[in-house]
């Protein structure tokens, strides 16, 4: 029976972004990992991304900052300065370019609503930007998990690591394809990941099923990287002109 798919509760990420940072410098505060994947359960915890504009005192130090802070439950925010968050779009960088499709993210268009309409208008070019380099990423991932897998005899985490292996490897088969990027992260396999993730088989099929799914995804790279080694300079620059005018606007709206 398929699983009810859970909205994620982002309260306490809510009450520190919001002490943290001015309104002006808040941009978007996004959940990532399984709730952009359609692979959230009732058991799943929310980690999310809350990236901030920097004051000017930021820019004039030459400051950009990035730290991740834990929250009481566990969960974890990574806050990010505009400028290395946008810089990650366009090198191809996955987990930043997922910020872009999520169903549940908090976006600051209060302030900087036409910024953020280009952006998400974007966002297919923004994901096709760098198209080697975001392969080369979503395989760094699926190897750094099955290393894990391999490594470690921690069964209670196996599930996990091999639920992202066949994840990221759907993920790969899709952007070879050339399917958006949403479709790329949305999972067609929810009911099986799931099983994965929760360790319903055992160690041995588990196993298995990360020797075949890193495979496949060793093929899907080498496949993919000899017939797209481009990148559109284009789009990066649009890009910077975004996070320009998201500073610029910051700026005047604190020296108010």
């Amino acid at each position: 029976m398929e699983q009810k798919i859970v909205r994620p509760n982002i309260a306490d990420h809510y009450f520190f972004y919001n002490m943290t940072f001015k309104p002006s410098q808040q941009f978007m505060l996004v959940p990532v990992g399984s709730w952009n994947y359609d692979c959230a359960d009732e058991h799943s915890d929310v980690d999310t991304k809350a990236i901030f504009i920097p004051t000017l005192q930021d820019i004039v130090q030459n400051r950009c900052e990035a730290y991740t802070h834990l929250l009481s439950n566990g969960e974890h925010i990574d806050c990010c300065d505009i400028r290395n968050y946008m810089k990650s779009l366009i090198k191809g960088n996955p987990q930043f370019l997922e910020t872009l499709f999520s169903n549940w993210g908090d976006l600051n268009t209060g302030y900087y609503g036409e910024e953020i309409h280009t952006l998400m208008r974007m966002r297919e070019d923004i994901a096709r930007c760098n198209p080697n380099n975001t392969m080369r990423a979503l395989l760094g991932m699926a190897d750094r998990n099955y290393k894990l897998c391999m490594s470690r005899g921690e069964e209670d985490h196996l599930g996990k690591w091999v639920y992202q292996v066949v994840r990221i490897e759907e993920c790969m088969n899709k952007y070879c394809q050339g399917r958006s990027f949403e479709e790329c992260l949305r999972t067609e396999q929810r009911s099986f990941l799931l099983l994965i993730k929760n360790n319903s088989y055992d160690k041995e099929t588990l196993i298995d099923c990360s020797n075949k799914y890193i495979d496949r995804c060793k093929e899907h790279y080498e496949a993919f990287k000899l017939f797209n080694d481009t990148e559109n300079k284009w789009i990066q620059i649009e890009v910077e002109q975004i996070v320009t005018e998201v500073v610029r606007k910051s700026i005047e709206e604190f020296d108010k």
